[in-house]
């Protein structure tokens, strides 16, 4: 406003500057407003305002007559301007200061009621409408509170509601969205000013200051209260004359449907205070459904010139329980913050923006916003717009969420359910009259099966009839049927396409339901009337009529989202280990002197087939299983064993014992002498245990036995070439002979004896007679059941999943599997047993020996050379060692001492 005044002194004050070179400021705060320089600022506000110029003028004409504008207001007004512009508002008296307005002509009274010393009207403004004496007391009062009382809404655009009085119009009351900006830069609304001027005349104020000739003192208005039936005061006050920075303005409301009214002081912007508020940005949400996100945005506006740290506060609560809400998230400025907190109004042009969003209970939700609501407070105003609420309406929601689970070993599932947790009800009231027919209607479900999670949804009969009878509510319950089958979720183990995965396929169905009951009804009712009869005399009748209509009601509305789970495990392909079937691969007793040994080894892999049990569930009928093959074979191998024992039936020394003897007793009986005739003389036997001479025959004797033994694992019952094998190996592996020359035909040989082919009767020209005796012992078959009723033997255990003896119970446990093996599939261990006899030289056939050989020590041997079976057990370098070093399996030690020839000589 200096900026403004310093306009109209500019002349002067330069004047001034020129003479005293003073300081400009003191110059001006030293300057009288003189009437004619108020009333020229004032002219200039309207004109700036509302683009009305030289508003005020020296007259005006009023229905004929002149009436001049009322100087003794202006004067009164000059000492109260110049105070504000040099002191502020601070020293004046603003009851006072409430008579300083520019009417037209002179005070009058219209009321009857005349109050003394005051007339009711100081007279008129340029545009004829009535300006009010605010010391003129109301003549009575009902009690009821001003912001109370029901308004006629912008009385200027109805005044056919309006009949006290002629409604003021015209052209301020369609031009009120001004904004004044104050000297400071503040700035100030029509609407402020009149809430300013509301709480000076009316604020907190007992009916005494009110009322003409009252004691009471009962509040007739509370400051800075709105009126109750929403709004602001701006959107029910006829303008009569507009305020300016110095001047005063005047306003009128009505009520009791426009039969009376009172007057409204609109303050002077010098006098309305900065101010902070807070307002909702639209559109607010509506009916709002449970479990649906909910966000409110609000700004603030403020008047002031810089900007204001203050604090803030959400309260979200549930309408009925008054519970809060939890889950709120708050924002300031897009940034996440407490429910409250401080928070920095910007200057005017800016706004704090607040956000708050939360998800909506089953209660309709309170929801408040506040800000400078705690001390210290920012001095402002109007404390009544720092506080705004807003009631999100519930919209009642049945949402419900259903979990089906397909387990491990199901195939399939028949499932069913109620779709409307506990029901949707419907119900109507009869509005007048009666019925006029039954109540029709249905709740419509909805079935979203776009995943095919389960198979054949569907609702299921007689859960959802619809509506009929004689009823004003209704409640349905409808149950979803259907059938969840796994092959639907990729996985389909019964034909070779089984899913590898052990995680979890999951697939939703979305139910929704929603619905109307209605009824028809009819109202019959009669009224009076008159008709001229054929007597020419008026008559009544009663003439009938008739209203229809039809009540409706909404079945609450819902969703239920059905998940399905699908478990799926269809076996591990890789089992682990197991201590049980740590076989032996060895031989036991495997020295160069040991005649009994065991060969331990791990039987053939036999790729098993095998099944698991899966069902389908029903929900009335018993569960049926199916049998489902194995992703994976088993192998099976198991502890193969061959016990090999050799034996001596007839030593040398015993076959040649009767020679020995003979010779002793020097016999010359030829026959006497059947193997060997051994050296008669007693000094040779006195020095020799079996003393020869060459040239005489020495026939290889003995007779010597094995016998072996298999366990072997196979999946027929029959003999078996590992047997076989170790047989003939084992014969192979025996040797005899001897050291000294034997001759044949003129030729010179040392005598070695060996089985050439194992599967003859003889060997070595007949030197080696073979005898096999061969036993099948037995088998035993391994005995495994296809199900769980049956028994299955540990070795199958201990290569099937789902057992504690393979180490994978948890397959049961937690996955529901377990294998069995698949019928028609067999194991046996078959049991063997061969004796095997080798007779050396069983013809007894003379053998010469070569009578050059030198004297000296010669030996006739049997032995056992090493045996490689690793062919055979598939265990790399495995040999069964002979008996040849340290110990042979027969030995005779002889002397050779002269020759047949010496006896000859003799």
């Amino acid at each position: 406003m200096k900026q403004r005044i310093k306009k109209y002194i500019a002349s002067f004050v330069m004047v001034c500057l020129l003479i005293t070179n003073m300081p400009s400021n003191i110059l001006a705060s030293e300057r009288f407003i003189s009437e004619d320089e108020l009333l020229a600022i004032i002219n200039d506000d309207i004109d700036t305002l509302y683009g009305r110029t030289n508003y005020y003028k020296e007259s005006i004409s009023l229905k004929g007559n002149t009436l001049a504008l009322n100087r003794d207001f202006l004067k009164a007004g000059v000492p109260y301007a110049n105070a504000i512009e040099k002191e502020g508002i601070g020293g004046i008296d603003q009851n006072t200061y409430r008579k300083f307005r520019l009417p037209y002509g002179s005070r009058f009274t219209i009321s009857s009621h005349k109050q003394e010393g005051q007339e009711e009207y100081y007279g008129y403004s340029p545009e004829g409408s009535l300006v009010e004496n605010p010391n003129y007391h109301w003549n009575s009062w009902d009690g009821e509170l001003i912001e109370n009382r029901t308004y006629v809404k912008a009385p200027w655009d109805n005044q056919d509601k309006v009949s006290v009085r002629q409604v003021c119009g015209g052209y301020f009351n369609d031009n009120r969205d001004v904004t004044y900006t104050g000297p400071n830069g503040e700035k100030k609304t029509l609407a402020e000013a009149i809430k300013t001027g509301m709480n000076i005349r009316y604020g907190d104020k007992p009916a005494s200051e009110a009322v003409y000739g009252s004691s009471s003192t009962k509040i007739v208005y509370n400051m800075r209260k709105r009126p109750s039936q929403g709004g602001e005061w701006i959107d029910y006050v006829d303008i009569a004359q507009p305020p300016t920075y110095y001047s005063w303005g005047q306003g009128y409301l009505y009520f009791d449907n426009g039969t009376r009214y009172m007057g409204v002081d609109i303050a002077p912007y010098c006098l309305v205070a900065s101010d902070l508020s807070i307002k909702f940005d639209g559109p607010l949400p509506g009916k709002t459904k449970n479990g649906e996100e909910v966000e409110i945005v609000a700004h603030s506006n403020s008047n002031f010139k810089k900007d204001i740290a203050t604090c803030y506060r959400w309260t979200v609560v549930g309408a009925t329980t008054g519970t809060k809400v939890q889950d709120g998230e708050y924002k300031l400025y897009d940034e996440a913050v407490s429910y409250n907190g401080e928070c920095t109004i910007p200057a005017p042009n800016k706004q704090a923006l607040f956000k708050v969003k939360f998800t909506m209970p089953e209660e309709p939700v309170v929801v408040t916003l506040e800000i400078n609501y705690k001390a210290p407070y920012v001095d402002e105003g109007d404390y009544e717009n720092n506080k705004i609420t807003y009631k999100v309406e519930w919209q009642p929601y049945i949402k419900t969420e259903t979990d089906y689970i397909l387990e491990y070993d199901e195939l399939t599932k028949q499932v069913e359910g109620p779709i409307a947790k506990s029901g949707s009800s419907a119900s109507i009231s009869l509005p007048k009259g009666s019925w006029n027919g039954e109540a029709s209607g249905a709740l419509n479900v909805s079935i979203d099966n776009s995943e095919s999670a389960i198979n054949g949804a569907m609702v299921k009969e007689g859960t959802n009839d619809p509506v009929s009878g004689e009823v004003t509510s209704a409640t349905r319950n409808p149950v979803l049927t259907g059938t969840i089958i796994r092959s639907d979720f990729g996985d389909d183990p019964d034909d070779y396409y089984a899913s590898n995965s052990k995680d979890p396929v999951v697939k939703s169905l979305k139910t929704s339901f929603e619905g109307m009951m209605q009824r028809p009804w009819i109202y019959t009712y009669y009224t009076s009337e008159s008709y001229t009869g054929s007597d020419g005399k008026t008559h009544s009748r009663d003439v009938k009529h008739e209203d229809t209509g039809t009540s409706t009601g909404e079945f609450v509305p819902g969703e239920n989202l059905i998940t399905v789970t699908a478990r799926i495990y269809n076996g591990r392909e890789n089992m682990p280990h197991v201590v049980a079937r740590e076989f032996k691969k060895e031989i036991d007793n495997n020295t160069h002197t040991s005649l009994a040994k065991t060969i331990w080894w791990e039987s053939d892999e036999y790729h098993m087939l095998v099944q698991r049990w899966m069902k389908h569930v029903f929900l009335t009928e018993p569960e049926e299983y199916e049998a489902i093959k194995g992703q994976y074979e088993r192998i099976f191998t198991q502890q193969n064993k061959a016990t090999i024992e050799w034996g001596i039936s007839k030593s040398m020394s015993s076959i040649y014992e009767e020679d020995l003897n003979n010779a002793k007793r020097k016999s010359t009986n030829k026959s006497d002498y059947p193997h060997v005739p051994f050296a008669t003389d007693r000094d040779l036997q006195r020095q020799y245990k079996y003393p020869f001479k060459s040239g005489y025959y020495f026939n290889p004797a003995g007779e010597y036995t094995f016998t072996i033994r298999t366990e072997i694992y196979k999946d027929e019952a029959k003999e078996t070439q590992e047997h076989k094998e170790i047989v003939d190996k084992v014969l192979q592996s025996f040797n005899y002979g001897s050291n000294m020359t034997y001759v044949d035909k003129g030729s010179n040989y040392q005598l070695k004896l060996e089985v050439d082919d194992p599967t003859a009767t003889s060997a070595a020209e007949g030197l080696l007679g073979i005898q096999r005796d061969y036993t099948y012992v037995t088998e035993y078959e391994i005995p495994h059941s296809s199900d769980a009723t049956g028994y299955t033997h540990n070795y199958f255990k201990e290569i099937l999943e789902g057992y504690d003896e393979s180490n994978t119970q948890n397959s049961k446990v937690n996955y529901r599997y377990r294998e069995y093996i698949q019928d028609g599939q067999h194991i046996y261990k078959v049991i063997e047993e061969t004796l095997v006899t080798i007779t050396v030289n069983p013809s007894n056939q003379k053998c010469y020996t070569f009578g050059g050989m030198k004297n000296g020590k010669y030996y006739m041997t049997a032995w056992l050379n090493d045996v490689d079976v690793s062919d055979i057990t598939n265990v790399p370098g495995m040999t069964l060692k002979g008996v040849n070093t340290e110990k042979q399996l027969d030995e005779i030690a002889l002397q050779v001492h002269g020759s047949m020839y010496d006896d000859l000589n003799n």
